[in-house]
């Protein structure tokens, strides 16, 4: 087996896919076989694959090609090109519950984009580490011919070689014992961190991170803020090294050093920390030379520690503030760019040196750093002038770089063995950012996981500095960024921006009850601030307060999972030029069970027997899960508990009732009886005219054929006619014609009867007694039995040559309408067998009826197209044409697009189980994922119609699924809903009519305008 690392499963979402295309032709693919038979034919859709897309090669960048060729295998990085959207984390104001939702949802997008990668790689033996912050898999000692085919897959969008970064390496000052009369470093009193203790703000509850070379634990001036001091270090450590370290420890310096500067205490004479009463962790992801995979596995653990064995990960155990001092000399390279950005919407603020390379002159500032995404530190000495070797930029696109700067010359802190040394660079000053940061956010709680607000502050705060030798302004320029950091003059702004006045939210509603709306209501703020809402309920079990799904308007009516639980309602304010802020309401009372509204059900259907009738529910609470029970005259009916009932033979003559009781989470149980029925009548036969086969002149045996009735039969009775008379005892299924009948006409009435149904009499065409042909033949039938496709019926030699007409049958019964020579199958045909019946006419000869023999069983339609990963179809009469398409994708992900002749991609879905999209003839080509199998011409008829949805799948109204009032019991896990729609056509967003997300039990009505229904996650059922 290879040796992989990966992710707990999680729900799949939506991914943007790259795309490919091959120049071969492609044909239809068999189809399985419906019942009756195997099905070994071809469609014959001709399909065109389109030239000129990104070939798997291309993918490979040009860095991995050359360690191909120095190397024969090496280890490589797969780049997926999914990249899920975190902005919804923003608004989500529990820490936990935010650092929550980033994990699920990148691990998400990681399965999704990953699934056939890593079943590739699985196959081939290859070792591998997916990783799910940054959306990659790192590739061990792997082929080219291993990379181009994994490049194959439509989700990859690269094929990168590994890389080494290097920390900011600082020169180092040996230096004599602090002297006795310095209380702080210099670096603590140039930013005011001293003046923030004197406030008595010290970092206390923030926690930083340095992802760095490791920390040594012991030292002294670290050891009691060690989050894990008491704990121990699970959640608290992470060994990038995978060499087993299962405590902190530092055989550089370097990130003893930073963690020093962020939150070390005293050497006993001096304060060397900014932060000294905030905690910290640590990733040694630099421990030995800065790799790319240890970096994103240490940056990918900020996100959700684990425990020292790298399970039960737990985001809510994540830093606020994460230390970078590492980097690439004079680069924009994006590395890591993607975990920054999961980093900030999880609430962290990462801070990053800027580099050591200012001798060489403008833009030498170093990636991660010089990128727009990071807030990167430039460095000034003990005199208060920015270093010479403090990198410049401009960075990224010409962004200002620094965007701040901070002490780091001569900077004293801590180093492994237990003593201090001064280093020198970069490296040093970011953490005086990081610490600057913990100090603010200990002092405003409202700015905890405002990344880009507390960028603001810091800017707006920074004591300005004039260079403009490499460009920018006075007050932001590239040697100082937007100047010198000064903590207290952030926190003083911050307090300046805070409201002057807030308010708690009060709740009210008439009852604090399931299904009775609840209204938060907010006094003034000054200044006027506008207001977003999130409720929450609590089970009082010591979890605390659990973020309802949905729940951001200031109404809300309490569902059934907060019955027996509290509620309150967080708001947060914002108003130009303040600090948004979050007050939290009281909790309410314990939240009752609602009173289950409910309606008496109606009987719906002709009633008699072998007729289905239905239970309409009527007007019950959204939601209501029903069972079902029918009765006639009072006694309950012994198996009939469903939505649906036909009534058999038993229940003639007598009175139907059925009754509905209603259950849903929360609320009390209800039942309802309908009204009685109308007696049930007897039942009626669904019975075609029987056909007399054969020729009709003196002396032929003449036979009956008797099209299969609704329902079965008990007795069958024939009774043959000449004239309209009976004929003695001619009661067979077969007659003998006397030539004395010469010129008369013969007809043959069937009588079917079955207790419980009205006996039913139907009669023949008339056939008229005369000569025999000299020739005469058994039609035959020629074309392709696929839905879709035109069978013709081949009447053979005749003489003299009559007249003809033409029934057709499927499995036996007529097909309405189909009496001409040919007959184009829809999907009502589909896996029956067809048979055509010729009935000849010419005066002075017996009339003759021939039965072609059965034609095997009806195969799916020819038009249709597999999916490909990578190929794109071109859209057209002589590729694929512009219609609908159906595909059953099962539990695999299906993804399709359509693109405009400019390649713009017009819309595009993804989804499990039955699929379905319409090609529009505007488009110039379309791709399909090789995961949805084949897609096929969609024909109404293929399927019975269901009153049922499975969890997953697209179904077509009123021929998959019965137009009705639909209900579902919701997701299994109520934080995480699942989705429907409704459809008046298959090709994309714009054909929906309605949606929406249910996170509990909800009742919906079907639109009338709605010809399409989907579902993700949830089973729907009819129930009116």
């Amino acid at each position: 087996m290879p040796r992989r690392t990966f992710v707990t499963r999680a729900v799949a979402s939506a991914a943007a896919v790259a795309f490919l295309a091959s120049p071969a032709s492609a044909v239809a693919a068999p189809d399985p076989a419906p019942a009756g038979g195997p099905d070994t034919g071809r469609g014959s859709a001709a399909v065109q694959a389109l030239p000129g897309a990104v070939r798997p090669a291309d993918k490979i960048t040009p860095g991995a090609k050359r360690a191909f060729t120095a190397r024969g295998t090496t280890d490589f990085w797969l780049r997926f090109a999914d990249k899920p959207d975190l902005s919804a984390a923003e608004g989500i104001t529990d820490w936990a519950e935010r650092g929550q939702y980033v994990y699920d949802t990148l691990h998400a997008a990681a399965e999704s984009a990953q699934k056939k990668a890593v079943a590739d790689l699985e196959k081939s033996g290859t070792d591998y580490t997916s990783y799910w912050a940054t959306n990659a898999i790192l590739v061990e000692d792997g082929s080219l011919d291993l990379a181009t085919d994994l490049a194959a897959d439509a989700q990859v969008l690269e094929v990168r070689p590994t890389t080494r970064h290097a920390l900011e390496e600082p020169e180092t000052t040996d230096v004599a014992a602090p002297s006795a009369a310095a209380d702080s470093t210099y670096g603590i009193e140039a930013i005011n961190a001293d003046d923030m203790w004197g406030l008595g703000f010290t970092g206390d509850g923030v926690v930083v991170a340095g992802l760095d070379t490791g920390v040594e634990r012991a030292h002294s001036t670290l050891i009691v803020q060690y989050r894990g001091a008491d704990s121990g270090s699970n959640y608290n450590w992470f060994d990038a090294t995978g060499s087993g370290i299962t405590t902190p420890r530092d055989d550089n310096g370097h990130g003893t050093h930073t963690m020093g500067t962020m939150v070390g205490s005293d050497d006993g004479t001096t304060n060397i920390g900014v932060a000294p009463g905030a905690q910290w962790i640590a990733a040694n992801g630099c421990a030995d030379t800065c790799a790319d995979a240890a970096l994103v596995a240490s940056g990918q653990w900020l996100l959700a520690p684990t425990r020292i064995d790298g399970t039960v990960a737990d985001p809510t155990k994540r830093p606020n503030i994460v230390n970078n001092s590492w980097g690439l000399s004079l680069s924009s390279d994006p590395f890591m760019e993607d975990v920054i950005a999961a980093w900030e919407a999880a609430g962290i603020f990462s801070t990053w040196s800027n580099g050591n390379d200012g001798e060489l002159g403008c833009e030498s500032s170093g990636s991660p750093g010089s990128r727009q995404a990071s807030y990167s530190v430039g460095a000034f000495g003990p005199s208060g002038a920015i270093a010479p070797w403090s990198s410049r930029g401009p960075g990224q696109s010409g962004t200002v770089k620094p965007d701040i700067a901070a002490p780091g010359g001569a900077v004293y802190s801590a180093v492994p063995g237990g003593g201090y040394e001064e280093w020198s660079g970069t490296s040093m000053a970011a953490p005086h950012v990081a610490g600057a940061v913990a100090l603010l956010w200990d002092a405003v709680p409202e700015l905890v996981g405002d990344v880009p607000r507390t960028r603001a502050i810091l800017d707006d705060s920074a004591v300005d500095r004039d260079n403009t030798s490499c460009g920018g302004t006075a007050d932001d320029n590239n040697v100082w960024g937007e100047g010198k950091l000064d903590v207290l003059a952030a926190y003083n702004l911050a307090q300046a921006q805070a409201f002057d006045t807030t308010t708690v939210p009060t709740i009210s509603g008439a009852e604090y009850k399931v299904g009775t709306p609840l209204t938060a209501a907010v006094d003034t703020w000054s200044p006027a601030a506008t207001f977003t809402y999130q409720w929450r309920r609590d089970a009082g079990d010591g979890d605390g307060a659990k973020m309802i799904s949905g729940a951001t308007k200031p109404t809300y009516t309490p569902q059934g999972a907060d019955a027996g639980k509290t509620l309150t309602v967080t708001v947060v304010g914002s108003a130009d030029g303040r600090t948004p802020t979050s007050t939290t309401s009281t909790a309410t009372p314990v939240v009752a069970i609602g009173d289950l509204a409910a309606s008496v059900p109606q009987i719906s259907g002709t009633v008699r027997v072998g007729s289905t009738l239905r239970a309409l529910s009527g007007s019950w609470t959204s939601g209501t899960q029903f069972t079902y029970q029918w009765y006639a005259d009072g006694a309950a009916i012994s198996g009939a508990t469903g939505f649906s009932f036909t009534p058999s033979a038993t229940q003639r003559g007598k009175r139907l009732t059925v009754r509905l009781t209603g259950t849903r989470t929360g609320f009390t149980t209800a039942s309802r009886t309908s009204a009685a029925s109308a007696t049930v009548a007897s039942g009626v036969f669904a019975q075609s005219a029987p056909v007399i086969i054969g020729l009709a002149t003196p002396g032929a045996t003449l036979s009956v054929s008797r099209p299969q009735s609704t329902p079965v039969p008990a007795s069958v009775a024939y009774r043959w006619k000449l004239d309209g008379r009976s004929i003695s005892g001619a009661t067979g299924t077969s007659l003998g014609v006397r030539s004395s009948w010469r010129g008369h006409t013969i007809t043959v009435s069937a009588t079917v009867s079955k207790t419980g149904y009205t006996t039913r009499t139907v009669t023949s065409d008339a056939a008229k007694v005369g000569s025999s042909y000299s020739a005469s033949s058994v039609p035959t039938i020629t074309g392709t039995t696929r839905v879709g496709s035109s069978l013709r019926a081949s009447v053979g030699r005749w003489s003299p040559t009559p007249s003809f007409s033409y029934r057709w049958y499927a499995d036996g019964l007529p097909i309405s309408g189909a009496t001409s020579s040919t007959y184009a199958l829809t999907g009502a045909e589909y896996g029956k067998k067809i048979t055509v019946s010729v009935r000849t006419y010419r005066s002075g000869y017996g009339t003759a009826t021939r039965r072609s023999s059965a034609t095997g069983a009806v195969l799916t339609p020819a038009m249709k197209f597999p999916g490909n990963d990578n190929t794109a179809w071109l859209v057209g009469p002589d590729s694929v044409p512009a219609v609908n398409y159906i595909a059953q994708a099962g539990s695999a992900e299906c993804f399709w697009e359509r693109y405009s002749p400019s390649e713009v991609l017009l819309a595009n879905d993804v989804g499990r189980g039955q699929r379905m999209f319409k090609v529009q003839s505007s488009d110039y080509f379309i791709w399909s994922s090789s995961s949805c199998g084949t897609w096929t011409k969609y024909y109404p008829g293929m399927t019975t119609t269901r009153a049922s949805t499975a969890a997953n799948g697209v179904y077509v109204i009123d021929d998959h699924l019965e137009r009705g009032v639909y209900t579902t019991a919701g997701p299994k896990d109520p934080n995480d809903p699942c989705w429907y729609a409704f459809y008046k056509g298959f090709y994309g967003r714009d054909g929906i009519v309605s949606q929406g997300a249910a996170t509990e039990a909800r009742t919906v009505t079907m639109p009338s305008g709605a010809i399409g229904f989907e579902t993700v996650g949830c089973v729907w059922k009819r129930v009116g």
